[in-house]
């Protein structure tokens, strides 16, 4: 009866990071509920390694054989999963582009309350570069306190950030090219002169799941009936933010292959390297900055929802990554990414 159950576990497991990852790959308007298995590839590949371990020790060959082509079909995806990247040493001349982007949730901490300017300095002290991006920003300016702190602390005095909008974007100098973003979601295209030559930038605040919320009142509905009702709406609700955000991402792949200049596209996904989205948004024209210089999961998401890597920055292939790293803001429940690129 063990041997029965530990093997139907295993072969379910690695059934479901077969669909996990297939789902990777079909528009979330046809795969559904699949969709949501994209979200766990990490830990249901952990699984299935596993797995294949005991496999093998027990003999069970065609049990592992079928476990292990699993593995096998996940190589691709594995090294976007799990970076181990080197990077480039920076050149002798100096001459470095840094990039941070950031989803500040409004300058709110997890209570919701206003960060204090000085608590915002800091962190922007920390986050300096040449052009920063920012996701979740205020979006009535005539009640922000955070703007002055900004332009004083980064020394950034041109901004884009359409009016009643979330998304913004600070550089010494930024051309506007389109925006496509309703109050919380969507991206912004702006080009920025820089010591690299003209850079096309895309700042991106993909639609939300809104899940957070109901993940933290897991095991609160008293009742088996209210868990299952609790954990179906988180699925329909992922599911329907997956498809909008198919769309978002098939409209700014639209904006990198047209780009005449070397293209970054940075920001908040809310989705993970093994789902349709990122593989949209991630042409053969870009390159993921963690995979070429990050090492690990490279988790940026530290809400209720464990190991996410949701926020990214991808950079045009004819741009060089020389660094990476993730910026604690104290006060989001993302992690922020600051890296440094050259030619």
């Amino acid at each position: 009866m063990l041997r029965f159950l530990l093997r139907s576990t295993g072969l379910g497991l690695s059934v479901l990071a077969g669909l996990g990852l297939l789902a990777g790959y079909l528009n979330p308007a046809l795969s559904g509920a699949m969709t949501v298995l994209a979200l766990v590839v990490p830990w249901l590949l952990a699984a299935t390694f596993l797995f294949t371990v005991l496999a093998l020790y027990r003999r069970w060959w065609r049990t592992a054989a079928f476990s292990a082509l699993i593995l096998v079909l996940a190589l691709p995806d594995l090294g976007r999963i799990l970076a181990f990247g080197d990077g480039a040493a920076p050149p002798a001349d100096g001459v470095v582009l840094t990039v941070t982007s950031v989803n500040t949730r409004a300058f709110r901490d997890g209570a919701w309350e206003p960060v204090s300017p000085a608590r915002t300095e800091k962190f922007l002290s920390a986050a300096r570069a040449d052009v920063f991006l920012l996701q979740e920003a205020q979006r009535v300016w005539s009640r922000d306190t955070y703007g002055p702190t900004i332009h004083k602390t980064l020394g950034l005095p041109a901004r884009f950030q359409p009016k009643h909008k979330a998304i913004a974007a600070y550089a010494r100098n930024l051309r506007q090219v389109a925006t496509e973003a309703e109050q919380q979601n969507g991206f912004l295209v702006f080009d920025v002169e820089t010591a690299l030559g003209t850079v096309r930038f895309i700042n991106a605040h993909l639609e939300s799941n809104r899940i957070t919320g109901m993940a933290d009142s897991i095991g609160a509905q008293g009742n088996v009936r209210g868990e299952i009702n609790h954990a179906g709406s988180m699925l329909r609700s992922y599911a329907t933010a997956a498809r909008v955000r198919a769309r978002q991402a098939q409209d700014l792949r639209r904006y990198v292959d047209r780009s005449p200049h070397p293209v970054v596209v940075a920001g908040d996904f809310n989705d993970v390297p093994s789902s349709y989205t990122y593989k949209q948004v991630l042409t053969p024209r870009l390159r993921d900055a963690w995979v070429a210089a990050g090492r690990g999961l490279g988790t940026t998401f530290t809400g209720p929802l464990p190991g996410l890597r949701i926020d990214f920055v991808l950079v045009d292939t004819s741009l060089t990554v020389y660094d990476i790293e993730r910026l604690d803001t104290g006060f989001s429940d993302h992690r922020g990414l600051r890296v440094r690129l050259g030619r």
